[in-house]
């Protein structure tokens, strides 16, 4: 984003660590709120040294992430940074309320990824925006860019915990369900099919490594025969062309494309 206008320079390489930092705090907090076990394909940092600490952990991630932000002296940028996180805990707490409902609504399901996933998102390409100088419209149509591709983002995420391979996406199958998450597949899919909403509460109430092997071979073929995985994939692609679409205003360039193939690789990849 800072290269559509005047390039990458300290404050931009800051304002990256700064989105890193921010992610990895969630993440943290996120294994402690859902009990998980595992992270990228390895124990999550709870399981290794508690939850206590992975809470303190994320905490100073945060603390790092604004200081970063703050030394840039560019007021509007920490104040947007500070209201994504707001939102973030705001769609943080939507989720935790409907946790373990078999909550169907398609405008919940968007209302929590983008004020998650796709906030982050906003944000990074927002302060990339500032550091590079464009101006108020260019940074608008980069925070439209990132507000889809962060959907994008997560609906592929959505797919790939039911079409992946485990190994490679570094969680087990099933698992936003077993932590009580509703996500796009499963809702396209209860949608098509009202009869799955008893295995859908069958799932959500196993206990983890209990999970009905019945149960799971049933979600599966739903969501097959209903077309749902193929509808997430499908949504998922219009919204990176939303992505591309919203640069449509910008000067072209390396920078451009560059964002453009990010946007399209996205629904592709793997993990």
């Amino acid at each position: 984003a800072s290269r559509l206008g005047s390039g990458l320079d300290e404050r931009t390489r800051e304002f990256g660590v700064a989105v890193e930092l921010v992610h990895c705090a969630t993440l943290l907090h996120d294994d402690v709120v859902d009990a998980g076990d595992r992270r990228r394909g390895v124990p999550a940092a709870r399981t290794l040294y508690g939850n206590a600490a992975s809470i303190f952990a994320g905490d100073w991630l945060l603390v790092d992430a604004l200081r970063r932000v703050r030394a840039a002296e560019m007021p509007d940028v920490l104040i947007r940074l500070l209201d994504i996180i707001d939102e973030m805990i705001f769609a943080e707490a939507i989720q935790l309320e409907n946790r373990g409902r078999i909550d169907a609504r398609l405008h919940t399901y968007m209302q929590v990824v983008e004020g998650k996933t796709a906030a982050l998102f906003r944000w990074a390409m927002f302060a990339g925006a500032r550091a590079g100088g464009l101006d108020a419209e260019s940074c608008k149509a980069l925070e439209q860019y990132g507000l889809h591709l962060g959907v994008a983002f997560q609906l592929i995420d959505d797919h790939l915990d039911y079409a992946g391979d485990g190994s490679s996406i570094g969680k087990s199958p099933f698992t936003d369900l077993r932590e009580g998450k509703m996500t796009h597949p499963v809702i396209v899919a209860l949608e098509s099919d009202p009869a799955l909403r008893s295995v859908l509460e069958e799932l959500v109430v196993s206990p983890v490594g209990e999970v009905p092997e019945a149960a799971k071979s049933q979600l599966l073929s739903a969501l097959h025969h209903t077309g749902a995985l193929e509808s997430t994939r499908e949504l998922a692609i219009r919204k990176a062309e939303d992505a591309c679409a919203a640069l449509d205003g910008l000067r072209d360039g390396r920078a451009r494309e560059a964002l453009i193939t990010v946007a399209r690789a996205t629904v592709h990849r793997e993990s």
